[in-house]
């Protein structure tokens, strides 16, 4: 439990940091490629084995899956970032962490884990939060009119990467060590964020910034050991994803929102209470067993 505990803080921690580079103008695609430096660095740290990047990893089972996984981590917390500086924290957090129906999908039809009907119902209210909890106030701003785009990017980006997540955890894991896959996963993710990098310098004009890097590498600290917790408590409950994802994720919507409201004074309005309350309702729903 301890290893959840801890993963629900670091994930807080590391979404709260899109605010603060909002507030030292650090650009957020250059931050989220510059933090992976700092995950590979402590995953091969971590693991004691050879460095990812040295081995025949390209050789091993699991490898077409870190691949998808290092693409989607570079895209999906991309969008949560744009997510938490144009619609607050708390909206970025519910989209990403109600996507938890889809592993539980997953777990049900292949790996034949099972649901009760408060669960059920639990999958339902989640899909209404999501909606809830996305409306912001509209006063006529038509460049606003499409932004539930980027919540519904988080929701369905973050589903899969949890489902793979699982998938990995089941079929890899413990022939090979949870620091060893992820850290590999963060490899990729900085070899793609780089070479869309170089792409912007190149041809688009992009400018590279000192903070960018720094802010980046600090991001990175918090987001290695969520994801690393994360992988670990799975490994530990092998046959709960059902309910540990939702627990996972309900903590993280609560806290996060706690610290959008208490420390970057954001504003919640009548909807967003409604689809926070449903969120919290259908979580605590689907983890009744656990």
């Amino acid at each position: 439990m301890i290893f959840l505990i801890l993963s629900i803080v670091a994930s807080t921690i590391t979404v709260s940091f899109f605010k603060i580079f909002e507030r030292v103008g650090v650009n957020i695609l250059q931050g989220i490629i510059f933090n992976y430096i700092t995950c590979a660095i402590l995953g091969n740290l971590i693991t004691n084995q050879t460095p990812v990047i040295t081995t025949d990893f390209y050789n091993q089972p699991w490898f077409p899956y870190t691949l998808l996984l290092g693409f989607l981590f570079v895209s999906i917390f991309f969008a949560i970032g744009q997510t938490s500086q144009k619609m607050g924290v708390s909206v970025s957090m519910v989209s990403a962490k109600l996507s938890v129906v889809l592993p539980i999908i997953f777990a049900l039809i292949f790996f034949g884990e099972s649901l009760t009907i408060l669960q059920i119902i639990g999958v339902g209210l989640s899909l209404l939060a999501v909606y809830f909890i996305s409306k912001k106030n509209n006063h006529g701003n038509h460049q606003t009119k499409n932004i539930w785009i980027l919540p519904a990017i988080v929701f369905i980006g973050s589903g899969i990467i949890d489902t793979t997540l699982n998938f990995i955890q089941k079929q890899f894991i413990p022939a090979v060590s949870e620091a060893y896959v992820i850290t590999t996963v963060f490899t990729f993710a900085f070899i793609f964020g780089s070479l869309y990098l170089t792409y912007l310098v190149l041809f688009k004009n992009e400018k590279l910034a000192f903070k960018n890097v720094y802010w980046g590498m600090f991001l990175g600290v918090p987001n290695y050991f969520s994801m690393l917790f994360l992988v670990k408590t799975l490994s530990y409950y092998p046959a709960a994803s059902t309910t540990i994802f939702p627990i996972n994720n309900i903590g993280i919507v609560a806290v996060s929102t706690l610290v959008s409201i208490v420390f970057f004074k954001e504003k919640l309005n009548t909807k967003n209470i409604i689809g926070l309350t449903l969120s919290i309702i259908a979580i605590a729903f689907i983890a009744i067993q656990f």
